[in-house]
């Protein structure tokens, strides 16, 4: 759970998750570089989400993509660290999270259903 020393934290995780939920729910276009990642330097890490439906269809599952990497690239996230984010993201959803392969050794991947 997040405490009160990562209120920055988390506020700067609930404003990426509702950067993703804005260009959702907007036309689409042209999107800003940057606006689905932070780094977070607390924990040394660099997340990005994004929101779409998997597949990519209409019919597809509404749900979150959220990648996680360390700033130095030196090894993968550990899993304290990840649950800090998705918690922070997320709040009681984040226990809905499934982790993906295939990112790489370094590199953590996770869906997140939106609703």
């Amino acid at each position: 759970m997040i405490d009160e020393r990562e209120g920055g934290m988390a506020a700067q995780l609930r404003q990426l998750r509702a950067r993703a939920d804005e260009d959702f729910a907007s036309p689409p276009g042209v999107k800003v570089a940057g606006r689905h990642q932070v780094d977070i330097a607390e924990l040394g890490l660099r997340v990005a989400v994004t929101r779409s439906r998997y597949p990519n269809r209409e019919d597809g599952v509404d749900q979150y993509a959220v990648t996680l990497t360390r700033s130095r690239l030196d090894q993968a996230p550990a899993d304290s660290d990840a649950r800090l984010v998705l918690e922070g993201a997320f709040g009681a959803a984040a226990a809905g999270a499934v982790e993906r392969s295939g990112g790489g050794p370094l590199v953590r991947m996770f869906r997140v259903p939106a609703a």
